[in-house]
């Protein structure tokens, strides 16, 4: 077991004011609330706090010097203050009442009980948008956990899991100020719609014919119907572009890739299938040694 009086750095005969003060020296310089992602300090806090749980009160000291088993209390002590401060600031409460005139303390678990108050205030909602709210924007009415309704401007272009903020519009506790009221955006799929970084990739069937000599052919996009030019010889898996159809950012509009499917019939005209038979030898290619 170490020796308490060594880990504060103080004599054994020193009093309790020097004991303290070796404590509150060197909690300042380890408290893991200044120094969140240093886990040395973290865990030598913890043996500083022990330390002065086996020492800095009369009873406590004297069950120390007098051999008396202790240890196993002041860990379980420890451990369940820790589980319960996390979310608060974690040394927030004990502390601050062993050394409430301390203005550092008194500063940094101000700080932490504020930040879990506004916490424990804020609120969160999820809402679902169509692609076409998505990518267009759209206005949207929203009723809060205190029965208020909000109004929710949704700018053209949001992607899902952006995180809106609304000041004010929080849960009140206490006559304290209110929370914030946070909105997660998820965006739903669209069948025959798939997103790519800013543009908007759909897929097109056409005819052999329109394939062979080329068509003009309306398509859907979100922002509407819009005649595209489909050039001769085209293939299944062809792409084209049709510029200002896809995701709005700050600088520019995405595109709407049209991907070329070509379809066959399903049944085959006599008259159509004695053409083509007519046209072997004449007419040939070979598809797979093309590039």
């Amino acid at each position: 077991m170490k020796n308490p009086y060594k880990i504060l750095g103080v004599k054994e005969t020193a009093s309790l004011d020097e004991i303290k003060k070796a404590y509150r020296t060197l909690a300042k310089k380890h408290h893991p609330d200044l120094n969140p992602s240093n886990k040395t300090n973290e865990a030598k806090f913890k043996e500083i706090s022990h330390a002065y749980d086996q020492i800095g009160t009369n009873e406590a000291r004297t069950k120390f010097d007098q051999g008396e088993p202790g240890e196993e209390n002041s860990k379980q002590q420890w451990s369940s203050f820790y589980n319960t401060q996390q979310n608060a600031g974690r040394y927030a409460n004990s502390y601050a009442d062993q050394f409430g005139d301390d203005e550092f303390f008194e500063n940094l678990f101000h700080g932490a009980h504020q930040k879990r108050r506004a916490q424990n205030q804020d609120i969160n909602y999820l809402m679902d948008l169509t692609l076409e709210e998505a990518v267009l924007g759209v206005e949207k009415v929203i009723t809060l956990a205190n029965g208020k309704n909000l109004k929710v401007k949704i700018p053209p272009g949001i992607t899902s899991g952006t995180k809106l903020r609304f000041a004010g519009h929080g849960l009140t506790e206490n006559s304290g100020p209110p929370g914030n009221a946070y909105i997660m955006i998820n965006v739903l799929p669209k069948a025959g719609y798939i997103v790519q970084g800013h543009d908007i990739e759909t897929e097109l069937p056409i005819s052999f014919m329109e394939a062979l000599l080329g068509a003009e052919i309306e398509v859907p996009t979100l922002y509407g119907s819009v005649n595209l030019q489909i050039p001769p010889n085209v293939s299944t898996g062809s792409k084209l572009r049709i510029k200002g159809k896809g995701i709005i950012t700050n600088t520019d509009v995405g595109s709407q890739i049209v991907k070329i499917k070509v379809v066959l019939p399903k049944k085959s005209d006599p008259e159509l299938l004695k053409a083509i038979k007519s046209w072997n030898g004449k007419y040939d290619y070979n598809p797979r040694g093309e590039k």
